[in-house]
């Protein structure tokens, strides 16, 4: 692994996908993984990234869950 990018979000649902697609463009060449790690957004990011992510191996997402 050459690169790792952490990407912590809360409700990025709309801008998620498309920062993914862009860092995936912009790191074509290079060994990498992203790993989103999510706090529990209540507007569905954690399973977009999910979804996102068995279609590409270099993608991983943590779902941060509050213990409330």
């Amino acid at each position: 692994m050459r690169l790792s990018v952490v990407l912590p979000t809360f409700n990025e649902a709309d801008n998620i996908l498309p920062l993914l697609e862009r860092l995936e463009r912009s790191l074509t060449g290079v060994a990498y993984e992203i790993l989103v790690v999510d706090d529990d957004s209540p507007d569905g990011t954690a399973a977009l990234v999910e979804a996102h992510a068995a279609t590409h191996p270099a993608v991983r997402a943590v779902r941060r869950v509050a213990v409330r």
